[in-house]
């Protein structure tokens, strides 16, 4: 490891530091730090792909040499606007009081985080590209580009072979998008070799970055530091999550990230109305189809969840009932196309579903429920988060019937889970839960989003001791 490839890890997470702190212009509550460095680690690496994918295109090995200087000079501003526009007459919103016990299963708690982080991150720098996906799909354009020197374009396999000669590359993966390659593409250039262990150790910075965001902005939106902490440690040490990380290579985890991300800003500005938080939120989610293709669908779920909460509730129904029974007549008179980023013109009929990315998926029932539930209940991939949810749910409900934000949040992974359904039950990607494969790594796209739920469930619960809640003076909360 040398210096340029030290400073491929801090100059992102300096500069989305700096970005995030710049828009955080309300009051400063418990957490803006935490929330700042987590989600400023994954926002510096978005910004340092999108330049380098600009800058360093023709010297794909030099991208960090290249781009560096673009990023400092971002990472400036940010830092300069933070310091300038900080609101110094807005006090600080005071945190919450622990007792002695909580304080130290809070700091129990965080040494065990850092030690399943470490753990994760050799296990990364053991191996090379492992998974399938990872080094046949997702690895290939930026190990081409990065060995060939420049950025070459990948086309279909029948345009290839009609052009011999060509200069364009052609693989089955070949419409992926191409932040993440870009990502390691700045890591190999500054590491100065295809080195892909040094690459891939930056997914098990990416997981610690989706703990520090969530943790700060669960408090700042009123969940105690404890609880806080729990669902941190809950949320990291899920099986499939650590996988991820630690055979690293898949877009999944970048996506939930994204995700979580998104919907972290938007709560926060739900309820403290935070326009800079709302900038953020806008920023994860635009990120989330230039990681995957289903970061489409997540982007416009998110989009129409937000939009239409910002209707009257009458106004709301009326759309949401007049554009399902225009789809529906639509439908019955031969169907519509209709444009989706990332995914072309999608040609929705009876019975047949046409994406050009993916293909024609035909509409009809699949018996898959059997695998779905063995895939969530028995599988050693996610602890016993599934038997819990529900019933965290149930034991809770008025928490999620009187809260809006909270409602808001809960329509939103909904709407998704209505999507994976009819993914799973209506088409042939019925087979990616009968084998166990693709399911999972769908539905972790959305789970560190369910942990905000979760927090928002259990915020009011409260762990201090009993003379602390009676008014005695308490310590002051370790974050």
């Amino acid at each position: 490891m040398n210096l340029a490839y030290a400073l491929a890890w801090l100059l992102p997470w300096a500069t989305g530091t700096g970005i995030c702190l710049a828009l955080n212009r309300g009051r400063r509550r418990p957490g803006d730090l935490a929330m700042a460095l987590g989600g400023g680690f994954v926002l510096g690496l978005f910004v340092a792909a999108g330049l380098a994918s600009v800058v360093a295109a023709e010297r794909t090995a030099e991208a960090f040499a290249r781009t560096a200087p673009w990023l400092a000079a971002i990472g400036l501003l940010g830092w300069v606007a933070a310091i300038m526009l900080r609101d110094r007459e807005k006090p600080r919103v005071p945190g919450d009081t622990l007792g002695l016990g909580w304080r130290i299963a809070w700091a129990v708690l965080l040494a065990a985080i850092l030690l399943r982080l470490g753990l994760l991150a050799s296990e990364a720098l053991l191996r090379p590209t492992f998974p399938w996906d990872a080094w046949s799909a997702w690895s290939v354009k930026p190990k081409a580009w990065f060995l060939l020197g420049h950025h070459v374009p990948y086309v279909p396999i029948g345009q290839w072979l009609a052009e011999p000669g060509a200069v364009e590359r052609t693989a089955a993966i070949w419409d992926y998008p191409e932040l993440l390659a870009w990502i390691e593409i700045w890591f190999a250039s500054a590491a100065g070799s295809w080195n892909e262990p040094l690459i891939n150790i930056v997914w098990t910075g990416v997981l610690g970055a989706i703990g520090l965001a969530s943790y700060g902005q669960w408090r700042a939106c009123g969940v105690r530091p404890g609880i806080a902490m729990v669902l941190v440690y809950a949320l990291l040490s899920l099986p499939l999550l650590d996988v991820h990380a630690a055979l690293a290579g898949y877009a999944d985890l970048w996506l939930s990230a994204a995700f979580g991300l998104s919907v972290l800003g938007w709560l926060r500005w739900m309820r403290h109305g935070e326009n800079g938080q709302l900038a953020l939120a806008w920023m994860f989610a635009l990120s989330m189809p230039l990681i995957k293709l289903e970061g489409s669908v997540w982007l416009i779920a998110f989009a129409l969840v937000m939009l239409l909460g910002l209707l009257p509730g009458r106004l709301r129904w009326m759309l949401v009932a007049g554009g399902s029974a225009t789809a529906a007549l639509l439908i019955a008179l031969g169907g519509f196309k209709v444009p989706i980023l990332g995914l072309g013109w999608v040609h929705v009929t009876w019975g047949e579903l046409v994406i050009p990315a993916l293909g024609t998926l035909d509409l009809h029932w699949r018996s898959v429920g059997t695998a779905i539930l063995a895939g969530l209940l028995t599988l050693p991939n996610w602890h016993l988060l599934w038997y819990l949810v529900p019933v965290i749910v149930i034991l809770r409900w008025p928490v999620l019937a009187k809260d809006r934000a909270t409602r808001s949040v809960a329509s939103l992974l909904g709407l998704c889970a209505a999507f994976l359904f009819v993914l799973f039950f209506f088409t042939d990607a019925s087979a990616w839960a009968e084998n166990y494969t693709s399911t999972n790594r769908l539905i972790l796209h959305i789970v560190p989003a369910l942990f905000s739920l979760l927090a928002l469930l259990l915020a009011n619960l409260d762990p201090a001791p009993r003379e602390t809640v009676r008014g005695s003076p308490g310590r002051t909360s370790p974050a």
